[in-house]
């Protein structure tokens, strides 16, 4: 690779991909094929909350310790969606916070979530705290 840091993501949805089914990714690449482009990073995506949540996680966390045991650096994009989670509950600061928690805990080393609104969809949180969108980011900084 040349002078631009490179990070290979490994799975991918597609717009044909019908609503109706349960949001899912499929694995398109390997840390092998990161190493081999000279990447400086894997990326990975995991949807919280929906029916394939748990195999996301397990995919992530054995893609996360392969990639770190060849010294490359982890970004997970952790978006909540699923049958449980209403529509405006996708960028509910709660919500978010416990998708970039997860995403912790998985070991990246970069999280990306969608920027969190002031909707709560759970938690009992004191609301002078989410006001602003500063605010909310430091509140997800934290969890």
């Amino acid at each position: 690779a040349g002078m631009l840091p490179l990070i290979l993501k490994l799975n991918s949805a597609n717009s044909l991909h019908s609503k109706s089914l349960t949001s899912d990714q499929a694995i398109t690449s390997s840390v092998k094929d990161a190493l081999r482009l000279g990447c400086v990073a894997v990326g990975f995506t995991i949807y919280p909350g929906s029916a394939k949540c748990f195999d996301m996680m397990e995919e992530a966390r054995e893609i996360i310790a392969e990639a770190k045991s060849c010294g490359l650096a982890v970004v997970l994009w952790s978006y909540p969606r699923g049958e449980g989670i209403s529509k405006e509950g996708e960028t509910a600061v709660d919500v978010i916070a416990y998708a970039a928690h997860i995403a912790a805990l998985l070991g990246a080393n970069i999280i990306k979530v969608k920027l969190p609104t002031n909707y709560l969809e759970r938690e009992k949180i004191k609301t002078e705290n989410i006001e602003s969108l500063s605010k909310r980011i430091e509140y997800i900084k934290k969890s």
